[in-house]
């Protein structure tokens, strides 16, 4: 009987990590379509106050807004 419960938890646990490892296959599919059009404005958002188009500039500009939206998303996600 303990067997059978415990094939059954694996089966269980095993599809789930399956969609875990899916979506974010899926996820990374879709930030790399949408690469270059994120660090197009990026970059032009950048030339608007800078002179230059630095990468490095462009690249810690993108890693900023992605940290401010990860902390306004684990604050509002947060579980009670």
């Amino acid at each position: 009987m303990r067997i059978l419960k415990t094939k059954k938890n694996f089966r269980g646990e095993f599809k789930r990590q399956m969609r875990y490892a899916i979506a974010a296959a899926v996820g990374f599919l879709v930030i790399f379509a949408w690469r270059d059009a994120i660090l197009n404005s990026a970059k032009n958002f950048i030339e608007k106050f800078t002179e230059t188009s630095n990468e490095v500039i462009t690249a810690m500009f993108i890693t900023v807004i992605g940290v401010v939206i990860i902390l306004i998303s684990s604050k509002l996600l947060k579980e009670k």
